[in-house]
Order: C-alpha cells, then sequence, then structure tokens
C-alpha cells in the first residue's frame, strides 16, 4: 500500500514538473504561465511613450482648457443704426474700448411695401371693413399701426420689392378689392453695424454695459468679420 502511494506521488511530482515546463501544453491545453498572458507586451505600441499623471493632473487639465476656451476672443456685433444712431453707439464705445478696435460696417436693408387699404379714422368703418375683408377666403389681413401715416389701415401683404407688390395688389383687384394701393411703408436705406472683431472676456463684461440705441444690444456675429 506504501509502495503504491509513493508510485502516485512521483507520478504527480513527475507530471506537475513537465506542465510547468511547458512539456504538456499541446496534451492538456492549458499553459501554466497563462495567468501572466506575456504575450501581451508584445502587443503594446509604443509603450516607452506612455505618460502616467499624478492624481488630479487631468482635471486640472480640462479646467485650464476650458478656462482657455472662456478667454478666446469672439466677434460680437450690434445694429443696425442709422447715421445718428451709429454716432451714438460709437461714442459709448469710446468710453469703454481703445480706439481702433471696433468698425463700422454698412449693411443694405431692403423697402418695405405694402398692400395697403386706408386709413380708416372713423371706428365702426374701420371694423366694417375688417369685417368685410375677413369674409373672403385665403386672406391674410393685418391691422397697420406704423408708421404714424399709416396707423388704423389694412394691409393684404408686406413685400421687400415693390414690383412684387404691384403684381400682388392686381391679384386682389381681380378678385373685387378695389380701394387698395400699393404703399412704402420704409424706403430701401444703408445702416451700420458696430462690429468688435476681437472681444475677449474684458471686452465682453465692458460691451454688457454700453447702453445702445434703440435698446440694441451685442450678440454674436452673424458673418465672418
Amino acid at each position: 500500500m506504501l509502495r503504491s502511494l509513493v508510485l502516485v506521488l512521483l507520478l504527480v511530482n513527475a507530471g506537475f514538473y513537465a506542465w510547468t515546463h511547458g512539456w504538456l501544453n499541446s496534451v492538456v491545453g492549458v499553459q501554466a504561465d497563462a495567468q501572466h498572458e506575456p504575450q501581451r507586451l508584445n502587443q503594446q505600441v509604443h509603450p516607452e511613450r506612455l505618460i502616467v499623471l499624478p492624481q488630479g493632473a487631468a482635471s486640472r487639465a480640462e479646467a485650464a482648457s476650458a478656462v482657455a476656451a472662456a478667454n478666446a476672443p469672439i466677434c460680437l456685433e450690434a445694429g443696425p443704426f442709422d447715421s445718428a444712431e451709429t454716432a451714438q453707439a460709437t461714442g459709448s464705445l469710446a468710453s469703454v474700448l481703445p480706439a481702433g478696435s471696433w468698425t463700422n460696417n454698412t449693411v443694405s436693408l431692403p423697402g418695405e411695401y405694402l398692400v395697403y387699404m386706408g386709413p380708416y379714422p372713423d371706428p365702426e368703418m374701420y371694423a366694417r371693413k375688417i369685417m368685410e375683408i375677413k369674409r373672403m377666403r385665403n386672406v391674410t389681413l393685418e391691422e397697420v399701426q406704423s408708421p404714424p401715416a399709416l396707423a388704423r389701415g389694412l394691409s393684404l401683404g408686406r413685400f421687400n420689392r415693390q414690383d412684387e407688390a404691384v403684381a400682388a395688389l392686381e391679384a386682389w383687384k381681380a378678385r373685387g378689392i378695389r380701394t387698395a394701393r400699393v404703399v412704402t411703408a420704409r424706403p430701401p436705406m444703408e445702416l451700420q453695424m458696430v462690429r468688435v472683431p476681437q472681444a475677449d472676456a474684458r471686452t465682453q463684461t465692458a460691451l454688457g454695459s454700453v447702453k445702445l440705441p434703440a435698446g440694441k444690444s451685442f450678440s454674436v456675429c452673424q458673418s465672418s468679420p
């Protein structure tokens, strides 16, 4: 019995020795050093380039990047202004910004033309005309309040081109509207946009305190500076 036990132990030790040296890999299918996975070392790409950051360095780098982005200059503009408003706006800017840090850019504003009826100063006639037009199909009716010369009138359409307004008027005449006419609510004009092409964080704060005409304020530029 003792001899059998000794023989079994010898066989077990011999088998273990052969397995740990890789002699039985093709037989048992399990490598003795598999838990170490040395083949992963061969799969690393330039391990010498890896940099281990100290604790908290990544968050500090992200915070620094966010601060840099917040401080990056942006283009801001306000308007459009007429000549008098532009003079007022640039005068206000001169009190908070150095000369040459802003520009005045001309923009063309198209005219505005109405197919117009009225005005009707008599309230009863005004109400009656509104009811009369609303009985017609496919009508977009607008009660005009400005400019003052056109107040208490009715608009059957607004157009940026006079020829389009004239064509619309002819269509309304064909439907029986005889008293309408084309009027100019606003002529074409050239206005000014006040632009600060490089507004850093300090400049943005300063611009927030500038009082501009017509209650306007600075916003991000709509086109490239």
